[in-house]
């Protein structure tokens, strides 16, 4: 459950509903009320988390030393979408109130889906009608990893076959110009998923991509 940005726990408390964050996150830093987190996390995971400079840590089991939050990130994600998928994953249902946490959503509310591609969770985010100037036509697909902040794109026939796989682009403009190399004109810009701001985003962010690179779009 999540409140405002601006939540303080020493001012209007229950004036400020709570709601749900309608997303699974990677949980970067906690802090605020430790001695509830340690009661609900740190005493059932022994070895795994530890209350160190006033914050929640991932810590190795074996050294216990602290664990950078980029280390575990993609792990983490690739590993809950996988087990998710196959109905493996339990909600524990704790409620923890805390003054400072700071969250990395997993996929802005995009499904994980399996997308071939070499290191896995990816998010897809825009599809795209296209055609080579000699009838044949395909898709584009643009795939995005949020924990690695790389993009991929996938290019397949009309009946689905891939094409062509590009992976770690750091940004939109580079696929668009891999686009273009290959001669292809788009012709129809789709979300991945109707109603995600993550993917409404996507589609504005390729559009400008599009417009620098010389790209018109028809009216």
């Amino acid at each position: 459950m999540t409140n405002i940005p601006t939540f303080d726990l020493d001012g209007d408390v229950l004036k400020a509903p709570w709601g749900p964050l309608n997303a699974f996150a990677f949980v970067e830093s906690i802090a605020g009320r430790t001695e509830n987190i340690a009661r609900f996390i740190v005493h059932r995971y022994h070895s795994m988390f530890a209350i160190k400079d006033g914050g929640l840590k991932s810590i190795c089991e074996h050294c216990g030393d602290s664990l950078p939050g980029p280390l575990l990130r993609s792990a983490a994600m690739n590993g809950f979408s996988r087990l998710g998928r196959r109905r493996l994953v339990n909600n524990e249902a704790l409620m923890i109130f805390s003054s400072k946490v700071a969250l990395t959503e997993f996929h802005g509310g995009t499904r994980v889906e399996e997308s071939g591609l070499r290191d896995g969770g990816f998010a897809l985010l825009l599809l795209c009608d296209a055609g080579d100037g000699r009838n044949q036509t395909g898709i584009v697909e643009i795939w995005h990893n949020v924990a690695r902040n790389e993009y991929a794109m996938a290019i397949k026939g009309h009946e689905g076959e891939e094409l062509l796989q590009l992976e770690f682009y750091e940004d939109l403009d580079h696929i668009v110009d891999d686009i273009a190399g290959v001669g292809l004109v788009l012709t129809q810009l789709h979300l991945a998923q109707d109603g995600s701001p993550y993917c409404g985003l996507a589609r504005d962010l390729f559009l400008e991509a599009l417009e620098r690179s010389g790209y018109e779009q028809d009216e």
